[in-house]
């Protein structure tokens, strides 16, 4: 800065005509009064005629300041300085401005400045005190930049606090606490940090997005959409914050304005992409997997370009394992879910007959940052347990290369927690995908997807995949919860009329879904509907206007919070038949409605998100609840209301059925899992590429 030159050069332009100082003074009169908006335009119309007018300068970089946007206000406090470097108000102010920007450094090279230029006096004394605790402060944040960067959070975590407790009015130390305590648990404490940290730093984008999330996650969504929106209006080319409003629209699901987001926050990385990039493009991915308008065609299109953008096989590694075919086989499996998640239940029987099996040794790479007594099991059912959360994908990739793991398996897809950029970098000569998500990862690095007949038919599914499918007897089997309540008799024996129900995520309950379930009740004007796991009021009231809008009452539907998994699975004791939602069906809300005597009627469409339900009912012989277009839907449910003795006499034994059924067999599962395994092995042994193939327990038969 070279305020004493720049004083000479504008000492002629200081002298404004008359009509521009009383000008001023007016907008000074409606600042002072608080119309801001009004006083902001009279100061513009007055530097467009004279730029160097001082007073106008100085009273528009106050604005700036009073509304919290010192950065803005510098280039103006700087004009007036420069015009006038003998008023104290306006070192004052620039140096104030320079204090609030966090650019400390700048503000005590230009105190001393103002000093030599006479400026004296209590205010210019406090305003040291404070520059010189600024940057004692801004000592320690660099410390505790460092802490985090060397990857040592309790250092981190001790600093913070010490900081936010010497320097309370420091955003940034209040915005790393609030991220360090989220990760401790404290959602609390957590909370009240960030808040802090975007009160004080109302222009830092990334304290907004912060705290977005984390309300988000506490389902206060109102509160996260306001500081999601002001973090993109800080800085709108933060992709991190239009993910995070996405994924806030989503858990509301509000599917169209979630993709729309997504898009957005994707298109502005166009250029690169990290591991988190990966993960929100997984995220729309997911979305796009429940819009009943996107095609089968379309869909597969959408995660073939996750695969273009995130995969390079001219980076695959050459793999050195040794290529004996029958010898024993480290198989890893990866997943944020060893815990308790409805994947850890399909995933734990299996390992549990796999762990004493000689020909296999079995990896877990652990991808949840908190570990449960789930995860305390599967520790016992695998030979090394990986804690991965705090790896990167390269570290990841080279780690799981050093294990010489032969065959990679991927339990997440494109779901939260996943560790696809991983599976990308194609870190085991074998890789496939299985259980986690309903569809293809998109990526040519995986080989194999593993599912059975009933989910995917052979020949049906193959071109949406870019993985080859396997086909086992049975996909996974199923543990049904050990205190789940007795099945009862047919509720509409009791009172004369059908109960519906579902207890779906709510995200999955679309508009499509909706319409399927009104045109089945209009169709039963006696018949009523139980909604369960709905969480939030507004929720609910959303969804019974969505309803109204399709013709049904209020009064036919009964909608319910969340529950324990005991009271939950009472609730079916009080349904005839559950509804499936379209297109991306129910998985384990099925599995437990059958195990409580409930069967679920399921639209069964063109993507593998609509044919959950199918496989689940078609591994009981279930058809006469599988419909293949809405008009059968609605033919299916009324023919069942008219045999109220069948569906009962199907209802007493159901829970038997699946007892004796593949699905319970975890043993069935593991030895077909197991004869896949070999005979993928073999192919690669022989130097043959992969290709489909059905598993029966013990061989592998191609077709």
């Amino acid at each position: 800065m070279q305020v004493a030159g720049m004083a000479s050069k504008n000492h002629a332009a200081s002298a404004c005509p008359a009509t521009l100082d009383e000008s001023c003074a007016a907008a000074m009169q409606l600042q002072l009064a608080g119309r801001l908006d009004l006083a902001e335009k009279q100061y513009r119309a007055i530097l467009e005629a004279a730029p160097s007018h001082p007073a106008a300068n100085y009273c528009m970089g106050m604005l700036q300041v009073h509304v919290r946007r010192p950065t803005d206000a510098l280039p103006f406090l700087l004009s007036a300085l420069e015009a006038d470097p003998q008023t104290p108000d306006y070192w004052l102010g620039y140096l104030e401005a320079l204090s609030l920007s966090g650019r400390t450094a700048e503000a005590l090279a230009a105190l001393a400045l103002g000093r030599r230029h006479g400026l004296a006096g209590s205010a210019v004394e406090d305003l040291a005190q404070r520059l010189e605790s600024a940057a004692r402060a801004a000592e320690d944040e660099d410390a505790l930049l460092a802490a985090l960067k060397d990857g040592e959070p309790r250092a981190a975590l001790s600093r913070a606090r010490s900081i936010t407790q010497q320097h309370p009015q420091r955003g940034l130390a209040w915005k790393v606490l609030g991220a360090l305590l989220w990760a401790e648990g404290c959602s609390d404490d957590a909370l009240a940090a960030m808040q802090s940290s975007a009160r004080l730093t109302p222009r830092d984008a990334e304290a907004h997005s912060n705290l977005g999330l984390t309300l988000a996650r506490l389902n206060r969504f109102d509160e996260a959409e306001r500081h999601l929106r002001n973090a993109i209006e800080a800085d709108p080319g933060f992709a991190t914050a239009h993910y995070r409003l996405g994924m806030t629209y989503f858990m509301q699901a509000r599917l169209p304005e979630a993709e729309d987001s997504l898009r957005r926050g994707i298109a502005l990385r166009a250029d690169y992409a990290t591991g988190d990039d990966a993960l929100n493009y997984s995220n729309l991915l997911f979305i796009l997997s429940h819009n009943a308008a996107i095609d089968a065609d379309s869909l597969f299109a959408q995660h073939r370009r996750f695969g273009d953008f995130f995969e390079n096989a001219a980076c695959w590694p050459l793999h050195s394992n040794g290529r004996q075919p029958d010898r024993c086989l480290k198989v890893g499996f990866v997943s944020g879910d060893f815990r308790e998640h409805a994947v850890a239940g399909f995933i734990e029987p299996v390992l549990h007959e796999l762990r004493e099996r000689a020909d296999l040794e079995l990896h877990a790479y652990c991808n949840c940052a908190t570990e449960d007594h789930v995860s305390e099991r599967i520790k016992r059912h695998v030979h090394r347990w990986h804690p991965v959360a705090a790896l990167s994908d390269d570290a990841l990739t080279a780690k799981i290369l050093a294990d010489h793991i032969d065959i990679l398996i991927d339990l997440s897809g494109h779901t939260g927690l996943n560790r696809l950029p991983v599976f990308a970098r194609k870190p085991a000569p074998i890789q496939a995908s299985w259980i986690g998500y309903p569809g293809t990862t998109g990526l040519r690095a995986v080989d194999y997807f593993l599912a059975d007949p009933h989910f995917l038919p052979p020949g049906d599914f193959d071109r949406h995949f870019t993985e080859k499918l396997v086909h086992l007897p049975v996909q996974t089997p199923f543990s049904p919860h050990a205190s789940a309540p007795p099945v009862n008799s047919l509720p509409a024996l009791a009172c004369g009329r059908l109960t519906f129900g579902s207890f779906n995520r709510p995200d999955k309950i679309n508009d499509a879904t909706v319409g399927m379930w009104s045109h089945l009740l209009r169709a039963l004007p006696d018949a009523r509907m139980i909604v369960g796991a709905i969480p939030l009021e507004a929720q609910r009231t959303r969804l019974l206007d969505r309803f109204a809008a399709c013709g049904i009452r209020r009064d036919r539907l009964v909608l319910h919070p969340p529950y324990d998994m005991e009271t939950y699975l009472a609730l079916y004791q009080h349904v005839d038949i559950a509804l499936d939602t379209t297109p991306y069906n129910g998985g384990t809300t099925t599995l437990h409605a059958l195990w409580m005597g409930v069967p679920t009627m399921t639209l069964a469409g063109p993507t593998p998100a609509a044919r959950s339900g199918a496989a689940i009912l078609g591994q009981l012989g279930l058809h006469a609840f599988i419909a293949k277009s809405s008009d059968e839907y609605l033919e299916r449910g009324l023919y069942w209301a008219a045999h109220l003795q069948q569906l009962a006499l199907l209802r007493s034994g159901l829970r038997e059925r699946w007892v004796q059924s593949p699905g319970r067999r975890a043993d069935v599962v593991a030895r077909s899992f197991e004869a896949a395994l070999r005979h993928m092995w073999k192919r690669w042994c022989a130097n043959l590429p992969a290709a489909s193939f059905a598993a029966d327990g013990a061989i592998g038969v191609e077709r």
